[in-house]
């Protein structure tokens, strides 16, 4: 342990070392071309993070250029970034200019309309052309509320990392773009998908009143206009990576996959190669991976407020309720008899197996647990047909501190049962019995509860004097 912490401390100081060399070394490298080469002049204007003549070198591109000053300018403008909302604030403002319809304007007169964004999906430098002593690069301005347009359905872009607010492909719309530019945009057709033929283009009127759709080819270079909403229409996919994990007493524990809605309990035990000769059924389970009401819509918060709007209950029965429903939406299991899985026709064998569920099948044990306030508190062997008393006994007895309550508790369930004399009770392996504590009761807590008691009496008493008084 000693040596894997020394070598990764070794491996973050050479790399402290070596990083900023490396980035010393490629400003010098070119400084060196810069140098080597005859400087010319290029001039920014417009909407861009800044504005004004800047030193450039023969043979660098514009991309290259824009890229170089956008990088010097974030890194001085992150180093002023004092916490997250500053961080913010900054991001927005660095990255909030246009990548398409720049203008560069040589000294001839020459004016040509570039393409960043594109080039960097296509690799054609007619959108990335050499700089000229004294180009002027004019960028327009980016206004993705109104000037865009917008792709969604099968395509590769969507950002479905925030699960509450999945982002379509958003972009700037400049004239002349056609269909195959947004489906470029979006990344392509996303080849999951099957018979991908149509898209939907969505389209408002001017006041945004009026809705215009269009179904379109999607080979139809079809044109576009600001404002166009474009959705790829396929059927969902549902080839998922739908899988479930088996644990415990089976031949083969780990991952097995299912299908969606199709696969049966019976499959996946026989997916995992059966039971092992130690399996204890009676106490195996099924806990759903994703609580069938644990959507992201619907937060266990919200559960509870739903649950508790119109209950009439006491302030001790919610606080019971509260730990039973966070029990109901945290591990939901199924109601499973395990020793019927393999029949074809019970209940169980038929239960649907969903993505995300884990199969728990633990060890047998032959044991009991008896803690509390008995004298050896453990595990002890299980007997058929001996009572609770027997286990008690096994146990040391009971101690000094026992108040003579026992419980027994059962090993699936954790339900409680009060143990009496004279009565037949169920006891199975992986049970426990806990014996109740008498709580210590100091001089101090007798003299309290009579103090109490005292003052009620008095308080009472001074109540029926005063009501004779007042009928004398």
């Amino acid at each position: 342990m000693k040596r894997t912490v020394f070598t990764a401390s070794l491996m973050i100081l050479i790399l402290f070392l070596i990083l900023p060399a490396q980035v010393s070394s490629q400003k010098q490298n070119l400084m060196d071309v810069m140098s080597s080469t005859p400087p010319i002049s290029v001039t920014i204007g417009g909407e861009f993070i800044i504005n004004g003549t800047v030193p450039a070198y023969s043979g660098e591109r514009v991309d290259n250029l824009i890229s170089r000053i956008f990088n010097e300018y974030k890194i001085a403008l992150y180093s002023t970034a004092q916490d997250r909302y500053s961080l913010d604030l900054i991001e927005r403002r660095v990255n909030s200019f246009a990548l398409r319809g720049i203008k560069l304007v040589r000294r001839n007169g020459e004016s040509l309309l570039l393409d960043l964004q594109k080039f960097r999906l296509t690799g054609n430098f007619i959108d990335n052309p050499y700089l000229m002593n004294d180009d002027v690069l004019i960028f327009p301005a980016l206004d993705l509320d109104r000037n865009f347009v917008e792709v969604s359905g099968a395509v590769n872009g969507i950002d479905k990392t925030n699960i509450l607010n999945p982002q379509p492909i958003k972009f700037q719309y400049i004239e002349g773009d056609k269909l195959s530019d947004a489906i470029l945009f979006a990344g392509g057709i996303n080849p999951a998908y099957e018979s991908v033929k149509n898209v939907e283009i969505s389209r408002l009127s001017y006041d945004g009143n009026e809705e215009f759709q269009l179904i379109i080819g999607i080979d139809e270079d079809f044109s576009l206009q600001p404002g166009d909403r474009i959705k790829v229409l396929a059927d969902e996919t549902q080839k998922r990576d739908f899988k479930v994990y088996v644990q415990g007493e089976v031949n083969r524990p780990g991952f097995h996959y299912i299908t969606k809605n199709n696969t049966t309990l019976r499959d996946v035990i026989l997916k995992a190669g059966g039971f092992t000769n130690r399996a204890d059924l009676n106490r195996s389970e099924v806990i759903r991976g994703e609580n069938v009401l644990n959507q992201p819509f619907f937060s266990r918060e919200y559960d509870l407020m739903m649950m508790q709007r119109m209950a009439n209950i006491s302030l001790e029965d919610s606080s019971v309720f509260l730990i039973d429903n966070t029990l109901r939406f945290t591990r939901a299991s199924g109601i499973l008899n395990f020793n019927e899985v393999l029949d074809t026709a019970s209940p169980t064998a038929k239960f649907t197996i969903k993505d995300g569920d884990y199969i728990y099948i633990p060890e047998r044990h032959e044991l009991l647990y008896v803690f509390g306030q008995v004298l050896k508190p453990g595990y002890i062997e299980f007997r058929t047909g001996e009572d609770y008393q027997y286990y008690v006994d096994q146990a040391g007895g009971l101690g000094k501190t026992a108040r003579g309550d026992l419980y027994l508790i059962k090993g699936k369930t954790r339900a409680w049962i009060q143990l009496e004399e004279d009565s037949n009770y169920i006891i199975e392996p992986g049970d426990f019995i806990w014996a109740a504590k008498e709580p210590y009761r100091d001089f101090d807590y007798y003299l309290l509860r009579i103090g109490s008691v005292a003052t009620i009496i008095g308080s009472v008493a001074t109540v029926l004097l005063l009501f004779l008084q007042a009928f004398k």
